[in-house]
C-alpha cells in the first residue's frame, strides 16, 4: 500500500459528507495528507445568470461545499484528534468538470479515491450513471467507495461514526489479482491496527459441473485451493508479521459468501474486473455489485495505468 495522499470527492449530500468523515481517517491512519475535491458541471444551455445557473453561481455553489467540508474537518478534530490530519496536511480544490472524470483523473499508484456511494440501481444506473459507479469502474488505481450509513447519520455515539476500521475483509481469487488485493488488504489491516479475513469463494456451479461425478475430487479442488492460498499468503504474512489473519475457503457463490460475512464498521477490498468499464456496467460485476449492496465502504484494487 504506497499511496500516502488520499482524495475525496465531495458535493454537498449526505453520502458526500460521509465519504469525507472515511476519507479524513483514512488519510491519518495512511500517516498521508487530504485532498477534498468538489467539481462542478456548466450546463452547455445558455442560462440567466440570475436563476443561478450561471457558471459563477453553480462555481460559488461548489466553493460552498468545500467551506462545510471545511467546517466538518473542524468539527471532527475537536471531538476526536485521530479522526482527521491536521489543517496544514489537507488541500482544497474546486474544478470545473464532471465529477466522475475529475475524480478519474486524480488515481493512481500514488493515491487512493474516495467517493461516496449512490443509491441509483439497476438499468436506471446504468443509463443515467452514478460518480461512484463511474469512478469504480474506471479508475487507475485503488478506490473506496462508502455507503450511507443511516446508523452514522443519526447517532451522536463515537463508536457509531464513519470512519474506523474494525477488521479487513479480503476477497481474494488464486489469480494474478491476489497480490494486488492482499497488499492493500495487508495495508490496511496494519495502519488500522485490525485483524484481516482472507476469503477465497469456490463457486458451486464449478463444483457441481467437472468435480459432480465424485465428492472426494471437490474436496480434493478444496484442499488444493487453500494449499495455493496458504503460499500466497505467506509471501504477505512475512511482511506484515504484526496483522492478525485468517483464512478461509468454502463453497458460494463469491458475492454472497463475502457480503454473508461484511458488518458495518469492516473494510471489504477486492479486486478491480478484468473486462472493460462498461461490460462491467451493464453485465455486473462482483466489485459492481459489492459497491451497491455491502454494509461497508468497499476498496476496490486496480491495476494501475
Amino acid at each position: 500500500m504506497k499511496s500516502t495522499r488520499v482524495i475525496v470527492g465531495i458535493d454537498g449530500s449526505i453520502a458526500g459528507e460521509q465519504a469525507l468523515d472515511w476519507a479524513a481517517a483514512e488519510a491519518v491512519r495512511r500517516q498521508g495528507t487530504l485532498t477534498v475535491v468538489s467539481a462542478y458541471t456548466v450546463p452547455t444551455t445558455p442560462a440567466e445568470p440570475g436563476f443561478g445557473l450561471g457558471e459563477q453561481a453553480i462555481r460559488e455553489r461548489a466553493e460552498e461545499g468545500i467551506s462545510r467540508a471545511a467546517e466538518r474537518l473542524v468539527e471532527l478534530r475537536e471531538h476526536r484528534p485521530t479522526a482527521a490530519p491536521v489543517a496544514d496536511e489537507v488541500s482544497w480544490e474546486v474544478v470545473s468538470g464532471t465529477p466522475a472524470g475529475v475524480l478519474v483523473g486524480h488515481t493512481g499508484p500514488e493515491s487512493v479515491v474516495v467517493v461516496g456511494q449512490r443509491g441509483l440501481g439497476g438499468i436506471d444506473r446504468v443509463v443515467l450513471g452514478s460518480v461512484s459507479s463511474a469512478v469504480a469502474a474506471m479508475a487507475h488505481g485503488s478506490v473506496v467507495v462508502v455507503p450511507t450509513d443511516p446508523v452514522a447519520q443519526h447517532s451522536v455515539t463515537p463508536s457509531d461514526s464513519v470512519g474506523p476500521i474494525w477488521r479487513v475483509v479480503a476477497a481474494v481469487d488464486t489469480d494474478e489479482q491476489a497480490d494486488r488485493v492482499l497488499e492493500q488488504a495487508f495495508g490496511e489491516a496494519d495502519c488500522a491496527a485490525a485483524p484481516l479475513l482472507v476469503v477465497h469463494a469456490v463457486h458451486p456451479d464449478f463444483i457441481a459441473g467437472p468435480y459432480a461425478m465424485a465428492s472426494a475430487l471437490s474436496q480434493e479442488y478444496r484442499d488444493e485451493a487453500m494449499k495455493a492460498m496458504t503460499d500466497i499468503m505467506s509471501r504477505w504474512t512475512d511482511k506484515f508479521p504484526d496483522v492478525e489473519v485468517s483464512t478461509e475457503v468454502v463453497t458460494g457463490v463469491p458475492i454472497d459468501v463475502l457480503q454473508q460475512r461484511l458488518n458495518r464498521h469492516d473494510l471489504a477490498v477486492v479486486g478491480g474486473r478484468k473486462h472493460s468499464p462498461m461490460v462491467g456496467r451493464v453485465l455486473g460485476s462482483m466489485p459492481d455489485r459489492l459497491v451497491r449492496h455491502a454494509p461497508c465502504p468497499v476498496l476496490i484494487a486496480h491495476e494501475s495505468a
